[in-house]
């Protein structure tokens, strides 16, 4: 007779029932790889478009892979030590697929495969004997489904009253405001650096202060909207809209659009995917203040190199 014991020890030896299914996230397949042994992994982030650094091989400089993104997770219970397979695993793939191996140490391993669909760009961090991940970029062209200057494209929650909305400004597809602020007047200070200096804008008018989510038909998050899908959004719209980019990092985006005799100043922070803020101020000309300038002591990035995408 079997004991309960010997079962349940075979049962992680074979390292079964890991994790649920890949495709129960609902997010689309992993190109070419597969799972170690055949045990699947669990899609743990999906986004429509995001940026994924590479080092080279002496991991002194990088590149930068914009495109679809995957972050998967991969568990093997099992008694012996995996860490080595599990680099091995991904090793293998990576040359049967003729890639090419980057930058790599005992926790991560860099990779690109070129492919006529999209070059896909990666990474391995083997975290322990029982998990490793693979975060890939699939090389795709940007699409923007954000126009500003058009029929304002928003949904409010079921709890918030309707306001009347900043012109000029338009929202992601399918976005729905679930927090707002309106004030005919009020004040926001902005800062921003170019170089070794510190600017400072106190900028008064009428104010709107939002809180939006992309939403899928469910109702829930649209987490495949990453942070860098919508201020990428933002920044492209914003420039063939003939705006100007006052302060561009990688969550935070800064910018004015001319608005008849006045100025439109939008400030958009993202730390979630699928959600968003933004403040809103539109300045005449008779409350414009002097603009503040402190020289900083130290060398400061210049706004282009902070973005992380361009």
């Amino acid at each position: 007779m079997i004991k309960r014991w010997m079962i349940v020890g075979l049962f992680f030896l074979s390292g079964a029932g890991a994790l649920i299914a890949q495709n129960k996230s609902g997010y689309p397949d992993v190109p070419v790889f597969k799972p170690y042994l055949g045990v699947p992994g669990r899609i743990v982030k999906y986004n429509n478009f995001n940026y994924l650094i590479i080092p080279d091989s002496s991991g002194e400089h990088t590149r930068q892979s914009t495109g679809n993104y995957w972050e998967v997770s991969y568990v093997y219970d099992s008694l012996f030590r995996q860490k080595k397979k599990f680099r091995d695993f991904a090793i293998q793939q990576i040359k049967k697929n003729h890639g090419i191996l980057f930058f790599q140490d005992t926790l991560q391993l860099n990779f690109g495969i070129r492919k006529p669909g999209g070059n896909l760009w990666g990474r391995f961090v083997f975290l322990n004997d029982r998990v490793y991940r693979l975060r890939l970029i699939k090389e795709t062209v940007f699409i923007n489904r954000l126009k500003l200057d058009t029929l304002q494209d928003v949904r409010y929650d079921i709890a918030i009253p309707p306001v009347d909305l900043p012109q000029r400004i338009n929202f992601l597809p399918n976005s729905v405001i679930k927090r707002v602020t309106e004030s005919k007047y009020n004040h926001y200070t902005f800062t921003y650096d170019v170089k070794d200096t510190l600017y400072t804008q106190v900028v008064m008018g009428p104010y709107w202060d939002l809180k939006l989510q992309v939403q899928r038909p469910d109702g829930k998050v649209d987490k495949k909207v990453s942070t860098v899908e919508v201020l990428e959004s933002y920044y492209r719209s914003v420039l063939k809209a003939g705006g100007k980019i006052v302060k561009s990092r990688p969550r935070e985006l800064v910018f004015t659009l001319p608005v008849k005799q006045s100025t439109l100043w939008c400030r958009i922070m993202s730390s979630i995917d699928g959600t968003y803020f933004m403040k809103v101020l539109i300045q005449s000309p008779e409350d414009q203040l002097p603009l503040k300038k402190k020289v900083l002591t130290y060398r400061a990035m210049s706004d282009s190199s902070k973005r992380g995408i361009r």
